[in-house]
């Protein structure tokens, strides 16, 4: 099993690589015209289904290894609609999350000023808000991934009946431990290392340490991301076990 997981994962690194580029070209279209904001809508959706096609193929292939990676890409391009409208459905929920997240953070002088009146203590705006960001950060990166990621999975490998496969949800506590720290490594972790810049009078310097931290950050992604897959699709990383049976 060791090298097909070694193909998903050259095919991740190779596929992510290429959505990448093709979201920094998008990002520098002109929209002063039709034909060119066409074009530029046209490009964002084949980001979309390029990302929901990788995606899906890999959890296919997690959960059913014997499928190949080929014929897991070609069974995701199959699915790509319901791919496509369950990532319509998860990004209407994050925008509504970071629409709640921004109309929590206007009220917060009331509601420091009627904590203060209840408590008798001062309390600060200031840390109202850190309370409201907390609170907004463990529902985006813990409670609405471990209940997302399953209806992913199964979408991926059941196509339209995947709506219904609630019973992904039925994890152990390892897997509603392990989604919220491994998404924190695949995008958290990796957003600081490229973040963080060392001081140096040499360009060549600066140049080598960010082309070493974006590669080290990109690895991590990857590795990262394929470990939630696989814990998603079958119940525990690929990784650390050499079998695995396919959970329901």
């Amino acid at each position: 099993m060791r090298l097909p997981i070694l193909r998903l994962a050259l095919a991740q690194l190779a596929g992510n690589a290429g959505l990448l580029a093709l979201g920094y070209y998008w990002l520098g279209l002109p929209e002063s015209r039709p034909g060119a904001l066409a074009w530029s809508a046209l490009v964002a959706v084949a980001i979309l289904a390029g990302a929901c096609a990788l995606q899906g193929a890999a959890f296919l292939y997690a959960a059913l290894p014997p499928l190949g990676v080929r014929r897991a890409f070609a069974a995701a391009v199959r699915r790509l609609p319901v791919l496509l409208l369950c990532a319509a459905l998860v990004g209407a929920v994050y925008l509504l999350a970071d629409r709640a997240h921004d109309f929590a953070r206007s009220p917060a002088f009331r509601v420091a000023s009627f904590l203060t009146l209840k408590l008798r203590r001062p309390v600060r705006p200031a840390a109202v808000l850190r309370g409201v960001d907390v609170l907004v950060a463990v529902i985006r990166w813990g409670l609405v991934p471990v209940l997302v990621l399953p209806m992913l999975a199964g979408v991926a490998i059941l196509g339209r009946r995947g709506f219904r496969c609630f019973g992904l949800l039925a994890r152990t506590g390892r897997y509603w431990v392990l989604t919220p720290v491994l998404l924190l490594c695949a995008f958290w972790v990796p957003s600081r290392i490229l973040g963080w810049t060392p001081r140096s009078a040499s360009f060549a310097v600066e140049m080598a340490s960010f082309l070493t931290r974006a590669a080290v950050a990109y690895g991590l992604f990857t590795a990262a991301w394929l470990a939630i897959v696989f814990l998603t699709a079958t119940g525990s990383p690929r990784f650390t076990q050499s079998k695995t049976a396919v959970s329901p």
